[in-house]
């Protein structure tokens, strides 16, 4: 998944450090090495900050460690401790870096041991070649880890493990493995197979996601990409090559994630789509509307639940991106986001230290609404009471249609010409791209789609100004019949909240490439040019209350760049094309072919 820039993760802490604090701090450290001079028998890797009063907290310092592994590869690990000396239940976590920011300070001041370990060939550990095979040993390592933690006079025998992005992927590798002392696992904007809404998105590569992570801890090769232009580098043909395009390094992990463009051995190696059913202990699953991962968090604790290998299965989803921040430019309120490190400490001082906290009478399912920006309590996923609603495409033939909840009668296709070269822009979305540096090029979160609705490729369906207040929390999906004069292209639908004053922002959105509509996890299968198709555009799941007064809109076009890499029309093998077709895309939406999307209802 995505990698965080540790400066980028602190840069809000180190804004607000200031000479006064150096010089407090600087008295800290002369107090700790008198309290240890003095104390004999204190334990000199602790080096205890004493407290100071007014709510300073005394925190030791960490210990760092190399653990071996079972094949001799040793990771850096650094271990942070209570004040206090004794055994605790720890928090286990372990990416690209030994922990992330200062979660640190939260779980022990809350009575745990953290633990951080960078994962082979990052950081300080060992195994260089870790790098080109992330995710291959995190199994192991983390079941081999997860031993030598157990084995520690500080460890009480139960470790939690906890973090987002790369951090949840190594807790859900290694949580079928079923290892004893592994007692709770809290995976947050993940999926836990990184094949489909991973890397790829039903058949399409997602672009500016894995293209910039690739280099995203290298400043040197960044600003090579910086001078080449990041548009004119997504933009390069073959995609294959693309690492190397601006005068950067190959890259390998590029080159695995483009060559193979099928579900094969090589994802399969790392997916736990038919294991999940051994995963036995707690797990609390995180994420936000606006990453990349609500639908399979949500598809997750689904199965989870129904597995029912034990009763504390929970899932929260707030309206955040893939650094758990509220972004975009609709107003959600004050109370959109969550306390991540707030919700995970309080739910394992339940499942871990058995302390009564009220949280066992609590639903399993916490949510929050956007439109009237409220967090909410369910019982289930799925919400049992939904009306699941199909919203009809209807239109004269023209861009501009209509939604509606009538079945339409017959009445003329819908047509654009999809120009791979002109591709639509990404505004906003629901994806994992983070890098403020590039926040003109791509962001996540809510940002009016007008822009985009002037374009000749872009096909709008809105609904008559509502009566009166409706939701739609749940799963998304659009049934659409088309043609193609291509072998191959992209159809992408986006579900939009359109105000009074006409902005509309973006509440979902999904794609499939057409060679994958029978299905993403079995072998492609190109078009008959001009021969009707049925497809299924999943989107992501949401939870909006369109106001009395908005309409419902949606979106149907061939691209949203850089999101997406785009579709070359021609049916070749994925990312080997240098070369762009045009493609006449024509939308169905007649009594034969009723195209609509499914909008999940709630009364």
């Amino acid at each position: 998944m995505a990698a965080y820039r540790d400066e980028e993760i602190d840069e809000a802490v180190q804004l607000k450090e200031s000479v006064f604090v150096y010089a407090v701090k600087r008295k800290i450290w002369l107090l700790a090495a008198l309290l240890l001079f003095c104390c004999s028998g204190a334990a000199a890797a602790d080096k205890a900050v004493p407290d100071i009063g007014g709510g300073k907290k005394s925190r030791p310092e960490p210990v760092e460690v190399m653990v071996p592994m079972r094949d001799g590869v040793k990771l850096h690990t650094k271990i942070w401790k209570p004040a206090q000396p004794g055994s605790y239940p720890v928090v286990f976590t372990r990416a690209y870096w030994p922990g992330f920011g200062k979660d640190h300070e939260r779980f022990t001041d809350a009575g745990y041991v953290y633990v951080g370990q960078s994962t082979r060939g990052h950081g300080k550990s060992e195994g260089a070649y870790g790098i080109s095979r992330r995710f291959f040993d995190d199994a192991d390592d983390g079941y081999d880890s997860l031993t030598w933690i157990s084995k520690q006079p500080w460890c009480d025998g139960k470790i939690g493990m906890y973090g987002k992005s790369y951090w949840a992927i190594t807790q859900w590798l290694v949580a079928p493995l079923q290892h004893p002392n592994l007692a709770a696992i809290v995976p947050q904007n993940c999926n836990p197979g990184t094949w489909d809404r991973g890397y790829h998105d039903h058949g399409a590569l997602q672009l500016a996601h894995v293209a910039t992570r690739i280099y995203s801890d290298s400043e040197d090769q960044r600003k090579k990409i910086d001078e080449y232009g990041w548009m004119k580098w997504y933009r390069h043909l073959p995609l294959i090559t693309l690492d190397t395009a601006a005068g950067t390094k190959p890259n390998k992990l590029w080159h695995d994630y483009v060559l193979h463009s099928t579900y094969d051995a090589y994802w399969k190696a790392t997916d736990i789509r038919d294991k999940y059913h051994k995963i036995r202990i707690p797990a609390y699953l995180m994420c936000g509307w606006y990453d990349n991962y609500p639908g399979a968090t949500l598809k997750y604790f689904e199965k989870l639940t129904k597995l029912g290998a034990t009763n504390e299965i929970r899932v929260v989803i707030d309206a955040s991106d893939h650094l758990n921040r509220v972004v975009g430019d609709r107003d959600l309120g004050k109370n959109a986001g969550k306390d991540e490190v707030g919700v995970a400490i309080r739910w394992l001082d339940y499942v871990i230290k058995g302390i009564d906290n009220g949280i066992k009478n609590e639903p399993k399912v916490k949510i929050f609404v956007m439109g009237i920006n409220q967090w909410r309590f369910e019982n289930e996923w799925p919400l049992a009471r939904t009306k699941f609603t199909n919203y009809y495409f209807q239109s004269n033939g023209t861009r501009h249609g209509r939604l509606s909840i009538e079945p339409p009668c017959d009445e003329p296709a819908s047509r654009y010409t999809y120009e791979p070269n002109n591709p639509v822009l990404t505004l906003g979305g629901n994806h994992s791209f983070f890098d403020e540096r590039l926040s003109n090029i791509i962001r996540a979160g809510p940002v009016d789609q007008r822009p985009n609705e002037v374009r000749d490729d872009v096909l709008i369906f809105t609904s008559e100004p509502l009566e009166q207040d409706t939701e739609v929390t749940g799963p998304v999906e659009v049934k659409l019949y088309a043609a193609s004069s291509a072998r191959d292209t992209d159809f992408i639908a986006r579900l939009i909240d359109v105000y009074p004053d006409g902005t509309a922002y973006n509440l979902t959105e999904g794609i499939i490439r057409a060679r994958f509509r029978n299905c993403v996890w079995q072998q492609p299968e190109l078009l008959v040019a001009g021969k009707v198709y049925e497809y299924t555009i999943e989107l992501q799941p949401t939870s909006n209350v369109f106001k009395r007064g908005h309409r419902i809109r949606v979106h149907l076009t061939s691209s949203g760049f850089p999101m997406w890499d785009r579709n070359p029309n021609t049916g070749r093998r994925q990312g080997m094309d240098t070369e762009l077709q045009v493609a006449e895309q024509t939308i169905y939406h007649n009594k034969q072919y009723p195209s609509h999307i499914r909008l999940p209802v709630i009364p």
